[in-house]
């Protein structure tokens, strides 16, 4: 955040130019290759009666120590007549900001300005509490960052502070309509990087400036105020003075300091897209919120700019606005209402704070706890009011009451709804007639017929898979009509499915469950997948047991088989036996050293198929054993040590090396694989006091047969 508040200060304070008579440059040799520290000096100017006023900046935080160090030069060239240019030093000495001692003999205490100067080319409490290692270092580049950015706002607010930071001269010597060229100069060459001379032409015609802050809007809330102008066009200002006043003649000023806003981080407005719209609206207007000392009473205001000259704006127009009473009074606690007989019901409540601007009480009543609430007193209950009889509650059901509070200036609060009960222990009648249907899509259509009590509220739906089991509820509230759609899955083992209905009133009775009635779902569901088991591969076939579908609608299986990529063929058809695990399958047909895969599907009664069962693959295996390798040698390299191994093997065919190894009396185990155009290998992984044995196999990708496994060599190291 900290580098945000110099960058906008700097932009703020030296990006402004006065039209039409100024402009800024930083000249730079081209033919100089870029340095990894370049800064310029950004240079304006403004005409007075008697003088031409410079101000200038640095470009950069690190620029500006710098120069505190080595000073500024400045040169003006006299261009009036262009065939006969005059240049002249107007610095006999670097210019230089004031020691600490010449700040406190020029200013007087009370000047903010210039102790914030000071603190900032002085100050050591900038560099407390600096935390260690690289967050340090990032710490104290924002120090240094909010030291340079704080000293160039102080010199746009006060013309002395601008000298006294050598940020600012005034040359007396100029004549009237002459034109000149000033140059801003490091007063020595920087040994770290490259500063940039900063250079402007100005002609001497003092002009008026009546450019003035507009306000745009000015908005007023409870005991709040808020103004905003434009920052369009407000390039020229630095900052803001605001003022306010009771009567519209005597103002007073609301900021010692000018007012500054900056630009809303766009990184910001990412980050919470919920103050978006109050980014959009600083990105455009300066914002300035005050505290109405009493609503309302009439407040104007007015403002003024500070430009990076320290001069003043004109004020611009003035704005009146006046706060308004938006505070609703404290909501009652609503106690129990109290039956009392009939359809009478005793509203109560208390008000732990009674405001003096109280102006008293609504009652309000619905059926449903969500609403619609309409009032039942026509009168305004008096603040001191605690309670309200109702001589109409509802009769059958519930009744919700609200008590809103209002004040003199119309503001409401709301209890929260308290329910009221008149006493009905009799529940509706059981559901009659109830009758439904399945469709093939899943849904299920009840209908029953209406039952005739006033006070109903309407009915719960039940079901369950089996007349024995515990109805579930459907219906997450009493539905009103007398009918009911529902959704169900047809893709069950259960063919059956069975449905009850209850009644509901107002007073949540609920009747006994109607008569269960029995729907029979559309058979879409295919039967499970039978699954293979024992499978046993010989030299002359394949056998397997295929464990039959639990499904009770089965009736028999096929069995396919694919052989490489060829297609899937149906190999064979079997019943399904009732009773029976499984039935046995075998396949005389397979041939050697082809890829099979089995699958198998269920039928069921109604010629639904199902998936298929989990794949099997086999492959009757016959494969030609070729001689080991006989020339397989282990050497301990010591000065290495690792085991180096190296054979002989000039076969031709697609093939690579399976090396074994193992360490005492263990078995040999495989170990590495190996190209093969490789015939050699270095065992990395052995200790010293060890014996190891090796072996070697050759493995031919192309189902031409495999090498026997080596005789094992020892090595003891």
């Amino acid at each position: 955040m900290m580098r945000n508040i110099f960058v906008i200060i700097v932009l703020c304070s030296l990006a402004m130019l006065v039209p039409g008579k100024t402009f800024s440059q930083n000249t730079k040799n081209h033919h100089d290759q870029s340095p990894v520290l370049r800064s310029g000096i950004k240079v304006t100017a403004r005409s007075f009666a008697d003088s031409i006023v410079l101000r200038w900046a640095p470009m950069r935080p690190w620029a500006w120590h710098k120069l505190n160090n080595l000073g500024y030069k400045i040169e003006r060239i006299d261009v009036t007549e262009k065939d006969n240019p005059h240049r002249e030093w107007l610095t006999t000495a670097p210019l230089k900001p004031f020691t600490l001692e010449k700040f406190k003999a020029s200013f007087n205490s009370a000047n903010s300005n210039a102790a914030i100067a000071a603190q900032c080319l002085y100050g050591k409490n900038f560099d407390t509490n600096l935390r260690p290692g690289q967050a340090g270092i990032e710490d104290k580049a924002a120090v240094t960052d909010a030291r340079y950015g704080y000293a160039l706002m102080v010199a746009d607010f006060d013309a002395g502070v601008g000298v006294a930071l050598a940020l600012r001269f005034a040359d007396k010597k100029v004549k009237k309509g002459a034109t000149y060229i000033y140059r801003i100069v490091p007063a020595a060459p920087s040994t770290q990087g490259t500063i940039d001379t900063g250079a402007i032409l100005i002609t001497h015609i003092p002009a008026v400036d009546t450019a003035r802050p507009k306000i745009t809007e000015a908005l007023a809330s409870d005991g709040l105020s808020e103004l905003h102008w434009d920052r369009s066009g407000s390039a020229a200002w630095s900052g803001f003075y605001v003022e306010r006043s009771e009567d519209t003649k005597t103002f007073k000023a609301l900021n010692t300091l000018p007012y500054i806003t900056s630009r809303p981080d766009s990184f910001l407005v990412n980050e919470d897209s919920s103050k978006a719209k109050m980014f959009s609206l600083l990105e455009s207007q300066h914002i300035y919120v005050d505290s109405l000392p009493q609503n309302y009473k009439n407040y104007s205001y007015r403002i003024r700019g500070i430009d990076a000259f320290a001069e003043l704006s004109e004020y611009s127009n003035t704005v009146t606005v006046s706060g308004k009473d938006l505070t609703p009074p404290v909501a009652v606690n609503i106690l129990n209402p109290q039956f009392i007989s009939g359809q009478k019901m005793k509203v109560l409540w208390n008000k732990p704070v009674v405001e003096k601007d109280c102006k008293g009480y609504y009652v309000t009543r619905a059926n449903n706890i969500n609403g619609p609430y309409r009032t039942i007193n026509r009168q305004l209950l008096p603040p001191s009011s605690t309670e309200y009889t109702d001589d109409t509650a509802f009769a059958h059901g519930s009744t919700y009451y609200i008590v809103i509070a209002v004040d003199t200036a119309n503001n409401i609060s709301s209890s929260s709804p308290a329910l009221g009960l008149v006493p009905d222990n009799t529940p509706p009648a059981v559901p009659a007639g109830l009758k439904g249907r399945i469709d093939k899509s899943g849904l299920v259509y009840l209908s029953w017929n209406a039952n005739k009590e006033e006070d109903l509220k309407g009915y719960k739906v039940y079901y369950a898979n089996a007349p024995d089991h515990v109805f579930t509820q459907i219906t997450t509230e009493p539905d009103s009509l007398n009918s009911f759609v529902d959704s169900i899955t047809l893709r069950t083992l259960t063919k059956n499915i069975w449905y009850r209905i209850v009644a509901v009133d107002h007073n949540n009775n609920h009747s006994a469950f109607s008569e269960a009635i029995k729907l029979k779902k559309p058979d879409i569901v295919p039967p499970t997948a039978p699954l293979a088991k024992n499978v046993i591969v010989s030299e002359t076939k394949v056998e397997m047991d295929w464990v039959q579908s639990s499904s009770d609608d089965a009736v028999g299986y096929i069995i396919y088989r694919r052989s490489g990529k060829n297609e899937t063929t149906m190999i064979g058809r079997y019943r399904h036996t009732v009773g029976q695990e499984s039935f046995h399958f075998a396949d005389t047909s397979a041939r050697p050293n082809i890829d099979y895969t089995y699958a198998a599907e269920t039928i069921d009664e109604d010629s639904l198929h199902s998936p298929a069962s989990v794949p099997v693959q086999v492959k009757i295996n016959k494969m030609p054993e070729r001689p080991a390798i006989t020339t397989l040698k282990a050497v301990y390299d010591n000065r290495t040590k690792t085991v180096q191994l190296s054979w002989q093997y000039n076969a031709t065919g697609d093939y690579f090396f399976i090396i074994y190894r193992s360490t005492g009396t263990d078995p040999l185990q495989r170990f590495q694989s190996v190209n093969k155009e490789e015939i050699k290998f270095s065992d990395h992984k052995v200790s010293a006091g060890t014996t190891y044995w090796y072996a070697i196999q050759v493995i031919y990708k192309d189902e031409k047969g495999n090498t026997r496994l080596s005789e094992p060599f020892s090595i003891t190291i």
